[in-house]
Parts: structure tokens; C-alpha cells; sequence
């Protein structure tokens, strides 16, 4: 697997873009929202309302953007860009031994680092998701969480860390590839790479 110059061709297709972009804006939503979530002790309790149905929205985006990588087009299949063999796995060493000597990885959409990175944020989101639509369908409003239902809870919860670490290492890396004078984050919103 041959690494391309990233501005000659880092195309996505559209659906992949607006699933990135759904992903983003109600995973910030769901973020934002997640402290008011507690409040699910109280019989009336809008907090856990409100983040639930944002959560919901996640749920639909995760499960869109899995169906697409399962179904889609053959260039957004994970089967054809996810870090499962050693050929792709070398990509990601290679991509980390040049972040080690202060060179930014120069490689396509979902190839070596960046692969893993989606990967990762999917697998994350997907757990989110799903231990979210549990705790929706299981919290009884007004009373406390016990037994597997608190289980779920907090894993749920560990996602109050470990997002915020996705979206700051993920923005990072935009933010360090836009400094380097790749604005590939102009494609994701159907802008024209300056």
C-alpha cells in the first residue's frame, strides 16, 4: 500500500462526510449534555432527557456509519482500510516512528495512523452508543441505579474521559496538519482545500 501526497487525492465520498459531521456535532452535544444526566434520581428529569435523546442521535449516526462500512461503496468498507493485517499495521508503526521525529504522516484517508484513529472513535462511539440506549431503556426516573443497570452506568460513564481525549487528540491532529498547510478539514465540510 503505496502512501499518496495528501492533497492529490484524499477523497471521501459524501455520505462518509456527513456521517463524520453528525458524529461531531452529537457527540459535542452528548458531551456537553452528559453532566445533566445525573438528575435521572428525580421522578421529573429533563437533564437525562435531554442527553438521552441527544445520545439517540449518536445512536442513529453510529449505526449509519457502521452500516456504511459494513455495506457502502468498497473504498468505505472497513474490510478495505481498517489495520487488521500486518501490511496496514506497518503503516501505523511507520506513521508513529515519523510523529516521534516531528514529521506529520503524509498519507491518505484511512491509511496507517489515520486508520487506526477511526477505528478507534468508532469502537468508542459504538460503546457509547450502545451502553447509552441501554441506560435509556432501563433508568426507572426516581430511583437509583442497582445491579447490572449500574454496571452499565459507569461504563457509560468512563465516556466523560475518554471522549474528550478522542476529540482533543483527534482535533489535534487537524489542528497540527492545518498548521502544516494540509486544511484537509475543509473537504469534511464540502469546502474546497486551500
Amino acid at each position: 500500500m503505496k502512501s499518496d501526497d495528501l492533497s492529490s487525492k484524499n477523497d471521501l465520498d459524501a455520505l462518509t462526510r456527513i456521517l463524520h459531521l453528525g458524529l461531531v456535532v452529537f457527540g459535542l452535544l452528548a458531551l456537553m449534555t452528559g453532566d445533566f444526566a445525573g438528575d435521572y434520581k428525580r421522578a421529573e428529569s429533563p437533564g437525562f432527557l435531554v442527553h438521552g435523546w441527544i445520545g439517540i442521535g449518536v445512536t442513529v449516526f453510529v449505526a449509519l456509519r457502521l452500516a456504511h462500512g459494513i455495506l457502502g461503496p468498497a473504498h468505505a468498507r472497513f474490510s478495505n482500510w481498517l489495520p487488521y493485517n500486518r501490511e496496514r499495521f506497518g503503516l501505523v508503526l511507520e506513521d508513529i516512528k515519523s510523529l516521534a521525529k516531528f514529521r506529520l504522516p503524509d498519507r491518505q484517508s484511512r491509511q496507517g495512523l489515520a486508520a487506526l484513529v477511526e477505528m478507534s472513535g468508532l469502537l468508542l462511539f459504538s460503546l457509547l452508543a450502545i451502553t447509552g440506549v441501554l441506560l435509556f431503556l432501563t433508568i426507572d426516573p426516581g430511583h437509583r441505579a442497582v445491579g447490572a443497570v449500574r454496571f452499565i452506568k459507569e461504563i457509560h460513564e468512563a465516556g466523560e474521559v475518554l471522549l474528550p481525549l478522542f476529540f482533543l487528540g483527534h482535533g489535534g491532529a487537524v489542528l497540527l496538519h492545518a498548521i502544516a498547510g494540509k486544511h484537509l478539514w475543509r473537504k469534511m465540510i464540502f469546502l474546497k482545500e486551500s
